[in-house]
């Protein structure tokens, strides 16, 4: 059987760019740099103080250990996220510098929905709310392009074909199952924090954002990983990449405020398994015969 190598560009050709471990922790470290900057610019040149928005701040914040922690975070999910980047790179095919974006700018918007979503909730200021939602977003947009950049092959761009993502309206299915997940269960029976009541229009806006921004990466990108089964592409894009990195976003909210690591716990867990049933179903009724084949080996 005929074997495809799955390595990243800038592996397969060390002569041309630093060796993909190192080129990456240098950029993961770049984007962190870049990231504090930003949230510093933008406090700065837009005169707030995003701590002092009236929730109760948590003991980093108190004992001034937050911007360690906040380093430590953001480094994580940046990891994270080029880990499992250079995992699917030959899946997504294309030139590299596109096939980073079709992947990183859906993580762009799922990062500014994930961190606006305070706004509708308790509700903190909105204008403080979008600045630092598009400071954290920005970063994301950075981080394709540089490693984009990187795993360029020696001869240009070439890194075979796009590989067969879902047509666009994919990214409506999931969402659909993102939006009604959050509607028939999380606000009404799991009763997680929210504003779905007080707040019912921005919240509603708010949830659709957020369900069309994981239904964009599973349209432009998710779609296209390598699976023997619907079930399987479901848990490693809907659980592994999003569900994983949505945790991580979440969790991200308790180095700031003092909030319930339960209720963080629980939304992220449940918006998982929303996404990951919509992957499925949108695999079962439309992309079934895609799995005839099996997956790439190494």
């Amino acid at each position: 059987m005929k074997t495809v190598d799955i390595r990243p560009d800038s592996e397969m050709n060390p002569g041309k760019t630093l060796p993909v471990t190192a080129s990456t922790s240098i950029i993961i470290l770049v984007c962190v740099i870049f990231d504090v900057a930003l949230h510093r610019l933008s406090s700065w040149m837009f005169d707030f103080d995003y701590f002092k928005n009236g929730l109760p701040q948590s003991v980093l914040v108190k004992n001034g250990t937050f911007p360690i922690a906040a380093v430590l975070g953001f480094s994580a999910m940046f990891g994270f996220l080029a880990l499992i980047y250079f995992r699917s790179r030959s899946e997504i095919g294309g030139p590299s510098l596109r096939a980073a974006q079709r992947f990183f700018a859906p993580f762009a918007f799922i990062m500014f929905f994930g961190v606006f979503e305070s706004a509708f909730i308790f509700p903190t200021p909105f204008r403080a709310e979008i600045i630092t939602a598009i400071a954290d977003a920005v970063p994301y947009l950075l981080l394709g392009a540089l490693l984009g950049y990187v795993s360029r092959s020696g001869s240009g761009e070439g890194a075979g074909r796009e590989g067969a993502s879902a047509p666009w309206p994919s990214m409506l299915w999931v969402a659909l199952f993102y939006v009604a997940g959050r509607y028939l269960v999380s606000y009404t029976i799991l009763h997680i924090t929210s504003g779905y009541i007080d707040r019912a229009s921005g919240t509603f806006a708010w949830t659709v954002g957020c369900g069309l921004s994981m239904g964009a990466f599973y349209w432009l990108a998710g779609s296209t990983v390598s699976a023997a089964t619907p079930m399987q592409r479901a848990l490693r894009v809907g659980g592994l990449m999003l569900g994983i990195f949505w945790l991580m976003v979440q969790l991200f909210f308790a180095l700031i405020f003092e909030f319930p690591i339960t209720d963080l716990v629980i939304r992220a867990s449940a918006d998982t398994v929303y996404l990951i049933v919509g992957i499925y179903s949108f695999e079962i009724l439309f992309r079934r015969k895609r799995f005839t084949r099996p997956p790439l080996m190494r």
